[in-house]
């Protein structure tokens, strides 16, 4: 019942992304992206993959690191996590609109949107993204796992913002300086 239950919230909260991902590459020439990415994309899906496969390891190899605290409550806040950051995603994809791509890609006549999630954090996609993956480091009850997972993304995602804010910030110029003046946080309100 757990696996049911844990498969079915990962396609719930990472299932758009993943029909979204089909759909852009059906339809989109990736060369001129990824001279802007800098492999970043690649550096996220590393990771994220990575930080998983050790997440799941740990549980076999390092035992000791179980987190014995009401292994049923920790799968349900696990859970809950996962479907929250999921919903944060989502959200973030849907203001960006048009405007979102998995690389780091600027859109003719590209406007700087400061509404939804993004009055509040820079990266909102990104701080769900977390949330996601920090979700299925709590699901799997080890604390290597929540580390190794959660860990491996926050420095995948610290160097794609660098790129990303280098990118936005020369080729849309004094908006986008407003809009990192107006909003301070990366990805966490009040923390950074």
């Amino acid at each position: 019942m757990y696996l049911f239950v844990f498969y079915a919230a990962v396609a719930v909260a990472m299932g758009p992304d993943i029909l979204r991902e089909i759909r852009r590459r059906r339809r989109e020439d990736t060369e001129t992206a990824e001279a802007h990415d800098k492999g970043s994309r690649r550096v996220i899906g590393i990771t994220g993959g990575g930080g998983i496969l050790v997440g799941v390891a740990a549980i076999y190899l390092l035992p000791s690191m179980t987190i014995l605290w009401h292994s049923h409550i920790m799968f349900a806040v696990g859970i809950a996590v996962l479907l929250v950051g999921g919903a944060v995603r989502r959200y973030a994809v849907q203001t960006l609109d048009e405007y979102f791509t998995p690389t780091v890609k600027i859109h003719q006549n590209q406007q700087v949107i400061d509404t939804g999630p993004y009055r509040w954090v820079r990266h909102p996609s990104y701080t769900g993204g977390l949330l996601e993956y920090t979700g299925i480091g709590l699901v799997l009850s080890n604390w290597v796992s929540i580390v190794a997972i959660v860990g491996g993304l926050v420095i995948a995602y610290v160097y794609r913002i660098r790129i990303e804010e280098r990118t936005l910030s020369e080729e849309l110029g004094e908006p986008y300086q407003r809009f990192l003046d107006r909003t301070p946080y990366r990805l966490i309100p009040y923390v950074w």
